[in-house]
């Protein structure tokens, strides 16, 4: 009973700091996301991709939303922080360390869930050695959220969660994806020297696809694509590309 009794009062402790409470707010102290340490920096980054659903009508009070490739809650983070509601929010990630810190910090309330989904990875599941389907019901979702999921996948992994989205996506629904497409470079690359002028390091650091063969791929999986804004992300250079299904 001792035993089981420190057990919990170390992993209490292990809770109180990995996080900080920043304007009522929890915020991972190890962040995943790349050259986001500041507080202010971490929600204003999240704020310019909230501002941009809310303006194109792509988020309300009514959505179902679905944030493939969570991490760590940023977005979650943001909407509470910008105090924009919402229907549901189902929070999936690769990463069960990030998972388990978000059912940690961010079960904000009974609308929120975060589940763990053990796909593989090469970058951030390198054990597991198949993708997943998703969990979900059909039509499920009003939005799909993607911030930064696609630089991370080659082609063979776009082709199946495109598939995957056209499933538990609303008729009326969208998905929301920020990527790495240029026009006139090859179809895919991993890691191209100098994009960007930025270093890669390690697998899968940054994926980028030629626009048009992009398309072609959405296209495939009975989605068609109705926004597209290149290197609209002001700190990462991504794309934006909004698709709806056919």
């Amino acid at each position: 009973m001792m035993i089981k009794k420190i057990l919990r009062v170390l992993k209490r402790l292990r809770q109180k700091s990995d996080f900080v409470n920043y304007e009522g707010i929890s915020l991972p102290l190890n962040r995943s996301n790349e050259n986001l340490s500041g507080h202010k920096a971490y929600l204003d980054s999240g704020v310019e991709q909230v501002n941009f659903l809310i303006s194109k009508e792509l988020f309300n009070t009514d959505t179902k939303l679905l944030d493939f490739g969570c991490g760590q809650g940023r977005l979650l983070n943001t909407l509470k922080f910008t105090k924009s509601e919402f229907r549901s929010y189902t929070g999936l990630d690769t990463s069960k360390k990030a998972i388990d810190w978000c059912n940690n910090h961010l079960k904000y309330s009974n609308e929120i869930s975060f589940m763990h989904l053990p796909a593989a990875n090469a970058r951030y599941n390198p054990d597991q050695k198949e993708l997943k389907n998703l969990p979900f019901k059909k039509n499920q979702f009003d939005l799909i959220f993607l911030n930064s999921v696609f630089s991370h996948m080659l082609t063979s992994d776009v082709i199946f969660y495109l598939s995957e989205f056209h499933k538990v996506l609303d008729n009326e629904g969208k998905v929301y994806i920020t990527a790495f497409l240029e026009d006139n470079v090859p179809d895919v690359e991993e890691n191209p020297e100098d994009y960007l002028d930025k270093k890669s390091i390690g697998s899968l650091h940054r994926v980028r696809f030629n626009k048009d063969f992009f398309f072609k791929l959405v296209n495939e999986a009975s989605l068609s694509v109705v926004e597209y804004h290149h290197q609209h992300i002001s700190r990462t250079q991504q794309s934006v590309i909004v698709l709806k299904k056919q």
